[in-house]
């Protein structure tokens, strides 16, 4: 089986960590890159060893010249729509960077383009591939703790960027938290109903908007969800998947500095603990997402997360932004 060909458009600071990804991967063949910023490009070459003819500064030009069967997308999300769309004309299949867009209207614009073009198209949402979520996620499936009737999920870093990211107005549920609001509807199988958030700005905050936000989350079957994330934490950090519980009928999961706990209730109300050994995952998490894409490609199938699945992640995100500024509860009946 021959490897799919693979262009790669972005290739700044963590386009370059993805640039490894694809060079690593033994299905795929990287056949060019594409960055705006010379600087960029000849760095990416220094990683890659590719040839100067095949970077490019121009998209069009690339896609043009370019034999390829797969475009990679790394850009900042204003530009993924619009690199998107040339990608799925120009006959190729697209793996972007979250979020899908930087609009819910240019996501559905995207969305219903698509389906006019035997293209697949995805986005990465690399957290779901990693060992402990991975690990919860097969215990929430056996039902292990029953029915599950609400989730606390808790986020604290303090990350200095730089670039464009240090400008969003509201840089943690623009950029960060879509990891997060994916992860709760994996884990629980569920669509949100209904979102409150209140973001806010420290005193001590280096970012322009709002790095930090308290969120409600209404989900089917009246399971509820306690969101908290904060760029600009002081204290003990969590990882980035953040800290997890999972509370049912039966007892609890935890996601705790990545270590899965299992806590069982029986009759007499005595609680059981039980440290749970993770799950061994065949790659590093954004190697598994790039690894479902590809199987997607070479098998004809659908995506685990296609922009159709995906698009129900960034509908909470926007949700909860909308709710943000608002200072009001946003039904998504109301959307």
């Amino acid at each position: 089986m021959k490897n799919l060909k693979v262009i790669q458009v972005g290739a700044g600071g963590f386009g370059q960590s993805w640039l490894n990804v694809v060079m690593d991967y033994s299905q795929a063949e990287l056949v060019g890159i594409v960055d705006v910023m010379q600087e960029n490009l000849l760095e990416a070459q220094r990683i890659t060893g590719l040839t100067s003819d095949q970077c490019y500064q121009d998209l069009n030009l690339a896609f043009s010249e370019i034999e390829a069967d797969l475009v990679l997308i790394v850009t900042p999300p204003k530009t993924h729509k619009d690199i998107a769309m040339k990608a799925l004309k120009a006959g190729f299949h697209v793996l972007l960077e979250k979020p899908i867009t930087h609009t819910l209207e240019e996501a559905e614009e995207l969305i219903e383009f698509s389906r006019t073009i035997d293209r697949k198209i995805s986005v990465s949402q690399n957290y779901r591939w990693r060992a402990p979520i991975q690990t919860a996620k097969k215990l929430i499936d056996k039902h292990t703790i029953g029915q599950v009737g609400y989730l606390e999920y808790e986020f604290r870093k303090a990350m200095k960027f730089g670039g464009w990211r240090d400008h969003y107005s509201e840089i943690l549920l623009e950029d960060m938290s879509i990891h997060h609001f994916d992860l709760m509807r994996y884990l629980l199988k569920l669509e949100p109903t209904a979102v409150y958030a209140k973001s806010f700005k420290p005193g001590w905050s280096w970012f322009s908007g709002n790095p930090a936000a308290t969120v409600a989350i209404d989900f089917e079957d009246d399971v509820h969800v306690s969101y908290f994330g904060s760029w600009v934490s002081r204290g003990k950090e969590t990882t980035w998947n953040g800290d997890i519980r999972l509370v049912g009928e039966k007892g609890a999961i935890e996601i705790i500095d990545d270590k899965v706990t299992l806590f069982l209730v029986n009759e007499q109300d005595e609680i059981k603990k039980e440290a749970i050994t993770l799950i061994e995952m065949p790659f590093d998490d954004r190697t598994y997402s790039f690894d479902n894409m590809v199987q997607s490609i070479i098998h004809n199938r659908i995506p685990e997360t296609a922009i159709e699945d995906n698009v129900k992640s960034f509908k909470l995100t926007c949700a909860t932004i909308k709710s943000a500024q608002v200072g009001e509860k946003v039904k998504f009946s109301n959307l």
